[in-house]
């Protein structure tokens, strides 16, 4: 019903390795990329202003692993798949990469946390509504208000709903267990929680980000180089300056990366650690223009860290 119910979901994946995205969550812009920018360089840079499926997988597949040069993969077997593997323009490339760009922020990619509210609209083959909160009737609302919600989370499902609960009765549930059409499972004991289900991972969108950091910095400054030498995974320190503000480090100690001042850490918590989710490219062009004349490059790039905080 509320996102703090999905936190410990979030924090069990990230455990145990399995993908996960928050609902609430953006990834970084897919057009601003490190890995679609080098993409773009390369088919810009090509002889030919045509390409084939058998170039575009050779590229791919001569790429290093990673998040977002795996999304380049999905996007190049997808295309394949639209076109059979034909020669097509250039141009027309990078059109449709830049569309499906747009698309794939839409899209699940990984198990998908969401609130019942968030939830409105989508359908998914298999859903899962957690316990917690469904007894409360909020200042606002009418007493069937939780019910009516419940609803909709259990009718976003097309083949299979599971629906949990924890000891003691729950009122959506209580009035189904005598169903035909509801199997229910034998309570299971559960496992001692791990501390690590209490940590919060915080995934910052562009907006936590300090974009204009390393664009304040001359072209032959030694943090451009810094920058560069990171990849997607590679550990991050964090440090609050004198005045507020958050620094991310690399392991060499350099600072890479600062915070926006609108970020807010999770209250009563402290960053635990850090590594960077992505790197995107930024310019003069890109930023506001009140902020023009304190750039002293044309383009940069941006470290965007996730960070996981304890209490």
């Amino acid at each position: 019903r509320e996102w703090k119910y999905l936190e410990p979901v979030r924090a069990f994946c990230e455990l145990h390795g399995i993908p996960v995205q928050m609902g609430n969550e953006k990834i970084p812009s897919f057009w601003r990329l490190r890995e679609t920018r080098t993409f773009i360089d390369w088919l810009r840079q090509r002889e030919s202003r045509v390409v084939d499926g058998a170039a575009l997988a050779g590229w791919v597949e001569g790429c290093p692993s990673g998040p977002w040069y795996d999304l380049l993969r999905q996007a190049v077997e997808e295309h394949a798949l639209e076109t059979g593997g034909n020669d097509v323009p250039v141009d027309h490339l990078i059109e449709w990469l830049a569309e499906w760009g747009r698309e794939i922020r839409r899209r699940q990619r990984e198990l998908l946390l969401v609130t019942a509210h968030g939830a409105k609209g989508l359908e998914f083959d298999h859903v899962a509504v957690l316990d917690g909160g469904w007894d409360r009737v909020e200042r606002d609302e009418d007493a069937d208000a939780p019910r009516r919600l419940y609803y909709v989370a259990m009718t976003r499902a097309r083949q299979t709903l599971a629906l949990a609960r924890l000891d003691g009765p729950h009122p959506m549930l209580d009035p189904l267990v005598d169903h035909a059409s509801v199997v229910e499972r034998a309570p299971v004991e559960l496992a001692a929680p791990s501390p690590a289900l209490l940590f919060r991972h915080v995934r910052a969108s562009l907006g936590d980000v300090d974009l204009g950091f390393a664009g304040r910095l001359a072209d032959r400054h030694t943090t451009h180089r810094a920058i560069a030498a990171l990849s997607p995974g590679d550990p991050l320190e964090t440090r609050i300056t004198d005045y507020g503000s958050w620094e991310l480090l690399d392991p060499a100690g350099s600072v890479v990366g600062r915070l926006a001042k609108s970020f807010r850490p999770p209250r009563e918590m402290r960053c635990r650690s850090a590594e960077v989710s992505a790197i995107v490219g930024w310019s003069r062009e890109s930023s506001e223009p009140q902020y023009r004349d304190s750039i002293k490059c044309e383009s940069w790039e941006v470290v965007v860290p996730e960070l996981v905080f304890e209490i």
